[in-house]
Order: structure tokens, then sequence, then C-alpha cells
């Protein structure tokens, strides 16, 4: 989906452009036509898409047309764009479908926000002095919500690996909650954790975890409604570590430890001559976050010297 989501936006914008002329404004229309579109997508057959993506494109660039006329020019050329010959859409695909309450982890008065914006096609001027509030923040507001959403799809999608979304209120508890755990196992004061931990399973490896820095994490989708936290760390000795930790999205969207530390059999490193950290997720992983063996197996690769093993249960 991302990758489609990714064409869309280019193609969105090079439509964009030819309307309205300008770089910027052209980004900031495809920008929501993407959001439109991801809002949109289980709606929306293969065969329809590109006509979709086309008149909702052509739209918002009407529409940005008419709030910013000013002359009879710009009057005129809005008149030859609005009849310019254009793909035919299913009037199935209307965005009146969308239905905003699947969202309960946002609040009644958030939703009417972006139900305004999106599904009633109301503009940042006009809501701002309808819920009294600068430009800027309502821009801000519909980002982050816009954000919040994502990270739900993702979360609800057969997507297992992704990384945090920024600007949502979950992917600040999650940092928030790195955060803790980092300080709590550099002090030994696990105590201080306590609101995250009622009723964990902790395993006899946390008393060999030594954090000298905390370098990265990821999300993994694990079974039912439990998700596993990778954490990567250097230790007192430089050497990198993982573990995971299992938890629980608690229906108040906090984090809520099941167990950890939780070890995998092994980690590979491979030799930074064989991939650029870069691009490696992306040329070696599939959109289910498991390693698609284009390098061969993990034992082939440490026999011809492509990955070394770093980490295993017995030598964390």
């Amino acid at each position: 989906m991302e990758e489609e989501l990714g064409r869309a936006l280019k193609k969105a914008k090079y439509i964009a452009l030819k309307y309205v002329k300008n770089e910027n404004i052209a980004e900031e229309i495809a920008q929501t036509a993407s959001i439109k579109l991801f809002l949109n997508y289980t709606k929306i057959d293969e065969i329809s898409l590109n006509n979709w993506i086309y008149k909702v494109t052509k739209n918002l660039c009407m529409d940005y047309f008419r709030k910013h006329k000013q002359d009879k020019e710009l009057n005129d050329e809005l008149y030859y764009l609005d009849n310019l010959p254009h793909e035919e859409e299913s009037s199935s695909l209307s965005n009146q479908e969308l239905n905003l309450e699947l969202y309960s982890f946002i609040n009644k008065k958030d939703r009417e926000i972006l139900e305004r914006y999106y599904l009633k096609q109301e503009g940042i001027n006009e809501l701002a002095r309808a819920y009294k509030l600068k430009q800027k923040a309502l821009k801000n507001k519909i980002y982050r919500l816009e954000q919040e959403i994502k990270l739900y799809h993702l979360i609800d999608s057969d997507v297992i690996y992704f990384k945090p979304v920024p600007a949502t209120k979950l992917t600040k508890k999650i940092n928030s909650f790195i955060s803790s755990l980092v300080k709590a196992l550099e002090n030994n004061d696990l105590h201080s954790m306590s609101r995250y931990l009622k009723d964990t399973k902790f395993n006899d490896a946390i008393d060999r975890i030594h954090i000298k820095s905390y370098e990265t994490c990821k999300l993994q989708r694990d079974k039912d409604d439990n998700y596993l936290l990778l954490i990567g760390y250097l230790d007192f000795e430089d050497k990198i570590k993982v573990f995971y930790i299992s938890f629980t999205i608690t229906e108040a969207r906090n984090v809520q430890v099941i167990e950890f530390p939780i070890l995998p059999k092994r980690v590979l490193v491979i030799g930074k001559e064989y991939c650029d950290s870069k691009t490696a997720e992306k040329k070696y992983l599939n959109k289910r976050g498991v390693y698609n063996q284009k390098l061969g197996t993990t034992d082939e690769m440490k026999a011809k010297g492509i990955a070394t093993v770093i980490q295993t249960k017995d030598t964390f």
C-alpha cells in the first residue's frame, strides 16, 4: 500500500502542477489528495484508481482557485479549467461514505473537524473561525490527526514491521516508555516504570541488560492485539545488543508490558560492503518485515562471510 500511495502522490502532484503552476501549492494539494486516498483506499478498486486520483486532485485545484480568485482573468481561467474534459469516476466512491466513527481514539470534536474538512470540504479559514483557532494551529491539528489515522491503519494492517509514526499520541507514549525504560535499566530501578509493568512477566536476562546508549527501536505486530518492540542499544563494551518487549495497547492507547526481555535466537549483521543501511530495509525486507533471502539464507550468509553473528541467547 505504501508504494501505491507514493505513486499516487507523484501522480497527484503532476496533475496539480498542470493546474496551479506552483510547486509548493501543487505539493500541498497532492498531499491532501493522498490523504483522501489513504482514508478511502479500501473502497477503490484498482481499475478506478487513476480516475479517482485525477478527479479528486482536479477538484482540489478547483477549490484552491475558488478560494483564491482575485480578478476576472483568474475567473476566466477557473471557467476554462472547470470545463476541461476528464476521466469518469464511479459515484460510489464519494467521501460521504467515509466513516470517521471507526477512529474511536479520536475525540468527538476532532472527528467533527475532520468531517467538516474532508467530507464537507470546508476550508481552513472557515474552520479556524468556527473553532476559534489560528490557522497554523488548525493545520497542525489536522496533520496530527491524519498521522494518528495512518498509524491506526499501519497497526491494523498486515504490515508487520513499521517505524513509529511522528506527531501521534501513541508514538509519543511509546517514545516516553522507551525513555523511561532506558533510564530505569541504567539506574537499576524498574519500580519507576510500575505504571507500565502491571502483571508483567520478567525473564532472567533482565539482569544482563546494561545500556550505554539507546540506538533504535522497531514495532512488530505479534499475535492477537499484542506487539513486540525491538530495542537496539550499545552496551558498555560498545557491542550492539538487541532484545524484545512484548506489550499491548490498552483502550486508552497506553502501553502495557506483557513480558520482557525476550531474546532472539541470534542476531546477524550484514557487512556494509553488501548493503547500504539507508536502503537495506526496502531491499531486503518484504512488506511483512520478513527477510527475503536475496543474499541467501542466514547459514549461507555466515558461510560466505556476508553476515556475522553478533548475538545469541547464550552470548547475550
